[in-house]
């Protein structure tokens, strides 16, 4: 399979985490689920000019999905029950500049997990309809999408372009 448009997710990363990608000391890259960025990972279909995220059944009930529909957030006992929009590959690149450094990157493994406070917690929390409040036991959580890497299929790098020169 190659990359196209359709299968791949296009990421803008620091030039660390780019290196340690390139040098197969990370494995992974992270991305939190936001509501202004659900699109962008989860798998979505419009339905009478709303957007809908695109959820298994089976790992939601709808007893909880009624409560607290189409929410991005949503704790479900640490299942996330949306899916993941399924990409081949990544194509990540160092900043915005014009000149960086950037790789397509093959996709092994999608997967959901809770972020994680700076005191080692599930980050969750409630909400009561006016505010937020930090909540071990919270309904919601910050949630991030997780793709494991494989083969790097393509690279263009600043310094192998400098020695063509």
């Amino acid at each position: 399979m190659k990359p196209t448009k359709e299968n791949t997710l296009y990421l803008v990363i620091k030039q660390v985490f780019f290196d340690a990608i390139l040098n197969g000391t990370k494995k992974q890259e992270y991305r939190e689920i936001k509501d202004t960025t659900y699109t962008k990972f989860l798998d979505t279909a419009k339905v009478n000019d709303d957007v809908r995220i695109m959820f298994d059944s089976d790992k939601i009930t709808e007893e909880v999905f009624d409560k607290y529909p189409n929410d991005p957030m949503i704790y479900n006992n640490g299942v996330y029950p949306y899916l993941p929009i399924e990409y081949k590959f990544l194509d990540l690149a160092v900043g915005y500049k014009k000149d960086r450094d950037t790789m397509t990157i093959a996709v092994e493994d999608i997967h959901f997990e809770p972020m994680m406070t700076k005191f080692g917690k599930e980050a969750r929390f409630s909400e009561d309809g006016v505010r937020m409040r930090i909540d071990e036991n919270g309904e919601l959580c910050i949630w991030q999408i997780v793709y494991t890497l494989g083969e790097i299929v393509e690279t263009d790098l600043k310094k192998d372009r400098k020695q063509q020169d």
